[in-house]
Parts: C-alpha cells; structure tokens; sequence
C-alpha cells in the first residue's frame, strides 16, 4: 500500500503543473484533469481539499530542491588532520589521469570524501569504476541521495 502511495506522489509530481490552451495560466493537475474537451469522457475526483494542498506541497518542494538519488564512485574517505590535504591530493591524481571526469570534494563531518560520476543507476557506474580501478584500488560505488539531474552522466 506505501508503494502504491508512493508511486502516486511520484506520479503526480511530474504532472502536477500543466498550461491551459492560452499557454499562459498553469494549473494543477486536478484542475487539468477535470477540464474536458469536445467528445472526451468527464473525471469527476471526490477528495478532500487537503490532498490537493498536500500534493501542491510535494511539488513546490520538489521544484526548490530538485534532487534524485543515485550512485557516484567514492575515491576517498579520511578524517582527521591530514585528511582534507589527501583529499585534495586524491581528487588532483584523478583529474590528471582522467580529465574528462567530474570529481567533488565533500565534507560532511568528521569524513572528507572524493567521490566522482554521477549515475541513476548501479550498474551505469560499473564502467567507470573498472576505468578508475587499477589507479584507485580502494574505490567504489556509493548511493548518494542528493544528485541534481543535471549532473547526472
């Protein structure tokens, strides 16, 4: 049942916002939904006006920090003294052996992390990892949860 929420949520998210035929006024996708053109059906939603605020919620949320979860590859992990300079080092050693991949430096503390790619899916950060593996044989794959979509490879 919290699947099938969530798939719903999910779903609407995407299309909650829609233009009317003037293409200027944008309107929700319970209001796009009841609209009815010649020789169409009419949906008729009972709900209470709270999902509708809800909804309107999710989305606004969804646009402010618009972020998905995915994979990236995890070069490095250290904390303590020295561990902010490593990182440094780690991420100058990857872009000089592959430059035409993106490499960020995190802290999060106490860890300093180096952590490259940016992938949706596991197995779309396999290549990359066998790539990098001979150089970096203590790499691999991560979940991350805070992927902007225009980052993603």
């Amino acid at each position: 049942m919290m699947r099938l929420l969530f798939v719903f949520f999910l779903f609407c998210s995407f299309f909650m916002k829609a233009q009317n035929t003037d293409g200027n006024v944008e309107t929700t996708v319970f209001d796009k939904v009841a609209q009815r053109a010649f020789g169409e059906g009419q949906i008729v939603l009972h709900q209470p006006a709270s999902l509708q605020h809800l909804m309107q919620g999710y989305v606004s949320s969804n646009e402010a920090n618009p972020r998905i979860e995915g994979f990236r590859i995890q070069l490095y992990s250290g904390t303590g003294a020295k561990a902010r300079q490593e990182a440094q080092e780690v991420k100058t050693k990857m872009l000089s052996s592959f430059p035409d991949v993106s490499v960020s430096v995190e802290y999060n503390a106490p860890f300093w992390r180096v952590r490259t790619g940016s992938f949706r899916h596991k197995h779309e950060a396999l290549p990359l990892l066998k790539r990098i593996k001979p150089g970096f044989p203590n790499s691999y794959i991560v979940r991350d949860a805070a992927i902007k979509l225009s980052e993603l490879q």
